[in-house]
């Protein structure tokens, strides 16, 4: 069994709520994941003050950690445009982690993140590259493990207002059911979400833990993740103001299912 906390959109910056990170701190503490999972939005304009307060924050979590940088990773105010255009993630690496994509593996699990935001585009784009890399990484993974994506940006929603996600999504989700994905991670939309998709992976979407800038009713969140030998439980801890403490709003268990790989030329979109 393999336990995982899944954080999203910290926001350092305006609105932040250092009381909620306090809380989660001690809740990650207390719970000794296997590994914890954030899923971009480390700052909220890309200064490099919110990229020192969230790395001081990032330095108290226990190890190991997989990070992924989220659109408001990039420069967001008038004096970074010009970093935005020429180096828009110069930041990210120097003050979180010296690559955007990345992999690890961690007992039961297989990880591969990528970063699918765009310095002009509102983002929900991976790249050639990055098809090649998700490709490569998930078919040289162990056998028998459970392969898990991250991105910022979602692939699935059921709310009313769509914000933009991952661009052709359908097609995506076909594709990284047959390179064997089980289970999908994402944040973006500050609204948590968990369901089983048509081709039978679970996304686990977060809400935003740590900032003031909920939405759509939902309050702060994060995911905290069972991988079981033959299921994925996902629990929704949302944050209780009259407990003063996040406690679980929801639990789903899905059936795991191992999918076949096979092999799929990099960039084909079926």
């Amino acid at each position: 069994m393999t336990l995982l906390f899944h954080l999203s959109d910290l926001h350092f910056g305006p609105k932040f709520n250092s009381h909620l990170s306090e809380l989660i701190l001690q809740d990650v503490r207390d719970a000794k994941p296997d590994l914890t999972i954030l899923s971009g939005d480390f700052t909220m304009r890309g200064r490099v003050s919110e990229y020192q307060a969230a790395r001081e924050y990032i330095a108290k979590l226990p190890k190991p950690i997989f990070t992924i940088p989220g659109n408001h990773d990039q420069p967001l105010h008038p004096r970074g445009l010009p970093e935005r255009l020429v180096n828009p993630w110069r930041r990210y690496k120097e003050f979180i982690h010296g690559t955007v994509d990345a992999s690890v593996q961690v007992g039961d699990v297989f990880v591969v993140g990528v970063n699918s935001n765009n310095r002009i585009f509102p983002g929900g784009i991976w790249t050639f590259a990055q098809r090649k890399f998700i490709e490569h990484e998930f078919l040289r993974a162990p056998k028998n493990l459970c392969k898990i994506f991250v991105t910022h940006h979602h692939l699935e929603w059921n709310g009313k207002y769509r914000p933009f996600g991952t661009w052709f999504p359908t097609a995506q989700l076909n594709w990284l059911a047959r390179l064997g994905v089980e289970l999908i991670l994402n944040g973006h939309t500050h609204v948590p979400l968990t369901l089983q998709t048509p081709q039978g992976m679970v996304i686990a979407q977060a809400g935003t833990c740590m900032s003031g800038r909920v939405r759509h009713g939902h309050g702060n969140a994060y995911n905290r993740i069972v991988i079981k030998p033959q299921a994925l439980c996902v629990q929704v801890m949302g944050y209780d103001s009259n407990a003063d403490r996040f406690v679980q709003k929801s639990e789903n268990e899905f059936p795991r299912h191992a999918s076949p790989v096979t092999f799929s030329p990099a960039g084909a979109i079926a």
